[in-house]
């Protein structure tokens, strides 16, 4: 091996382990990490318990396309399809599955960046300081409770790098090395497209559009560099559209979760509310640009001391004092470089996107770029910045080396490099960690004594936590952050939303969901959007600690298959029966709630706004009526008297399908106490028919007097169409990477 191989072996080793460094309980391949929201857990209470359930349907041969286990009924659209997060998970246990998953992804973030700065002109040191200072960022570290986002945004150095390969300029204005002929910077593309569609995949597409509009902003430095050293312009554009291709390949290979996606935000809360305001509510707080130099200047959130105006963990931005102080100096030092004044400027308009409405620039790019519009948190611009910090650290460092070698000093070069990197290590060993508090996954995961307890009723049982968003911030109050996650592990116990469904198979009525329909949101409420009739119906007395519900809630949750309402503090307004009182959680029981009914009548309501004046009048009976929304039924239909009109129960049920038995007394509808998504047909004895809306977010449809059988069928809108179309991106893509090989080896011959 010669000297050259030898320092690259030793380089990125030394990578590994300055990235790993600052989470290395991950390596035990036995730990979770359970990082809070304040209302709720992205990671506990969303990201974690929905990647082990679409596993187990996985490992059960079913497509994760449905689930009855959260929010009274669930569509898994557009959930994460990255081939590394879904075999983990599918292959491994929870624990080992997440913490190989984080510890790849740091990986890829911190070799990718190695990689970036080599080709961009660092040295070897440089690139180790950029690679550690990357991947031990603090974007990274706050957000990886969003597996999602980290895990589309550490490809975008890989993705940088390909880009390079493929645009790089030639020697000179006669000479093209063999390397850069068209069909071998074919072959880079096809790669950039595969890593490109990888991001798509991964389910976040905010963070994709971010990679998007950085890898156009490269695209046009390159090739303007190119031209400028005798690229010719034929071939420039041959590029710039090759470029364009490779990013539609990619956006077609992601099809089969961008479709879904869309499907669902049409129908959601936020289809109407997308606008300035909606996407610059949540702003960064522009004083937090001193916690670059000093994290904790403002406090920290995960002991209770942050005082900023914002939200944390979507502006916490540190990547360690020198890659920083070292990327001002490599800005001035070597400021008459190319790459340096590309990066340097892609940092600084990354930064002023992220400052959001605090400054006039956001608004000119969020009125002149296409697909803006779309998202909100202007602050995910962040990542953009922390690669810039850690590129222009890496030419800092490098022009320290070269000063010291040109006077004769190289030892004492090596040696500042060294000492660099390793403070660095070690500064980000002390504050990043602290992000993600780590627990012990076997007790995490261990079914708490109430997911036993109620268990045992089997799949009947539906739960629902009054004000449990509450419940949760007083949690995150009492764990001062995430000081002592004592409080977290109580909350297990009345099953805090998505755990409950995602660990343990107990249905919950509500759930923390990233987007849920609008007849849902204003009945359950959501993170976006708190108001709602079950907020209206429940309080939370902290003087008193108890939970208070109005007198008629009983009634309404039962309407909706809610067998248990759960909580850590007794419920008081209503009588209902304790099933069971542990120290940290109370059950109680909703008598004569059934998930599946058939009614004798039918009441036509022209909105929303009367749909749930109707629910919550005490008149009102779920058992012997129902409340259909937006449409007429046929004439004729469920014309019978008000009252139970037969029996109903569930025969068969899987990710797709739902099969029920009725025995009608007389003609009227079957009730499915499941959350109405477009998507769902119905069969009675084999013949199609309507599926209506009913009682503001359920389903019904129409039955006759006697026996039947009602089988109800989910196709995710969006879902075959996605498919198809990452069935053509990927074909399409081994056709681009079979004609570039081929071609390539007929200009070798």
């Amino acid at each position: 091996m010669t000297a050259t191989r030898r320092a690259d072996w030793a380089a990125r080793a030394l990578v590994t382990a300055g990235a790993l460094l600052p989470y290395w309980r991950l390596l035990t391949f036995s730990t979770l990490f359970v990082t809070d929201d304040g209302f709720a857990s992205d990671i506990f209470n969303g990201e974690l318990p929905g990647r082990v359930l679409i596993s187990q349907m996985l490992r059960h041969g079913q497509l994760p396309v449905w689930t009855s286990q959260l929010c009274s009924g669930l569509p898994l659209a557009g959930a994460p399809a990255d081939p590394i997060g879904l075999g983990l998970f599918a292959l491994l246990p929870t624990a080992a599955a997440l913490d190989a998953f984080v510890i790849i992804l740091l990986l890829i973030a911190a070799h990718g960046t190695y990689g970036l700065a080599r080709r961009l002109g660092a040295d070897r040191w440089g690139a180790v300081l950029a690679a550690i200072a990357f991947a031990g960022s603090g974007y990274i570290a706050a957000q990886l409770k969003h597996l999602g986002i980290v895990s589309t945004i550490v490809w975008l150095p890989v993705g940088l790098s390909l880009l390079d390969r493929a645009l790089a300029p030639p020697d000179g204005p006669t000479h093209v090395p063999p390397t850069l002929t068209l069909p071998r910077r074919a072959l880079w593309l096809a790669a950039f497209a595969t890593i490109f569609a990888e991001q798509v995949l991964c389910g976040f597409p905010q963070s994709a559009y971010i990679s998007g509009l950085v890898y156009a902003c490269f695209t046009v430095y390159r090739l303007t560099l190119s031209v400028r050293r005798g690229l010719p312009l034929k071939e420039t554009f041959v590029l710039m559209a090759g470029v364009g291709v490779a990013a539609i390949v990619a956006g077609a290979i992601g099809g089969i979760v961008l479709l879904p996606l869309s499907a669902a935000g049409s129908v959601s809360d936020r289809a109407e509310g997308i606008g300035w305001d909606w996407s610059t509510r949540l702003a960064y707080w522009p004083p937090n640009i001193l916690t670059f130099i000093r994290p904790y200047h403002y406090g920290f959130v995960g002991n209770g001391t942050y005082t900023g105006d914002s939200i944390y963990w979507e502006d916490y931005g540190y990547v360690g004092l020198l890659p920083f102080l070292l990327a001002c100096y490599g800005v001035v030092a070597e400021r008459r470089r190319a790459a340096v004044l590309f990066i340097a400027a892609l940092t600084v308009v990354a930064y002023f996107c992220v400052l959001g409405r605090a400054t006039p620039f956001f608004h000119a790019v969020y009125v002149l770029v296409p697909g803006m519009k779309l998202f909100r948190f202007p602050t995910r611009f962040l990542i953009v910045v922390e690669l810039g910090i850690g590129l222009l650290g890496a030419f800092g460092l490098t022009r320290i080396r070269a000063v010291l070698s040109r006077r004769g000093r190289p030892a004492l070069g090596l040696g500042v490099a060294i000492a660099i990197c390793a403070a660095t290590i070690v500064d980000l060993c002390i504050y990043q960690p602290r992000q993600n508090p780590m627990v012990r996954a076997s007790e995490w995961l261990a079914p708490p004594p109430m997911a036993a307890l109620l268990a045992q009723d089997g799949s009947a049982v539906r739960t629902f936590n009054p004000r449990h968003r509450d419940i949760h911030r007083l949690a995150f109050a009492e764990a001062r952050g995430w000081a002592d996650v004592t409080p977290f592990y109580r909350l297990r116990n009345v099953l805090d939303p998505n755990t409950g469904g995602g660990y343990w198979s107990v249905a919950s009525a509500d759930c923390y969901a990233a987007i849920a329909p609008r007849w849902y949101v204003d009945l359950w409420g959501d993170h976006n959007r708190e108001l709602s009739l079950m907020a209206f119906l429940t309080g939370l007395d902290t003087a008193r600690h108890t939970v208070k519900i109005a007198p008629i809630l009983p009634n309404v949750v039962r309407g909706f298959g809610v067998t248990h309402l759960l909580s850590p503090e007794p419920i008081e307004g209503a009588s209902l029966p304790l099933v069971v009182h542990f120290p940290d959680a109370y059950a109680y029981r909703i008598d004569n709630a059934s998930r599946v009914r058939v009614v004798g009548s039918a009441e036509y309501v022209a909105n929303d706004t009367a749909a749930v004046r109707r629910l919550v009048d005490p008149a009102f009976d779920p058992d012997r009526s129902v409340i259909l929304d937006d449409v007429m039924p046929p004439e004729g239909a469920g014309t019978g008297t008000p009252g139970s009109a037969g029996r109903a129960a569930i025969v068969t049920e899987d990710a797709r399908h739902l099969t029920i038995e009725t025995d009608a007394t007389q003609d009227g509808y079957l009730v499915v106490a499941d959350t109405f998504y477009p998507g769902w047909s119905a069969e009675v004895d084999g013949v199609a028919t309507p599926i209506y809306r009913a009682n503001l977010a359920i389903r019904a449809v129409p039955v006759a007097r006697g026996h039947h059988q009602v089988r109800f069928e989910y196709e995710m809108p969006g879902l075959v169409r996605g498919a198809q179309l990452s069935l053509v991106g990927l074909s399409m893509l081994l056709i681009w990477i079979a004609g570039a090989t081929y071609s390539g080896r007929r200009v070798r011959r």
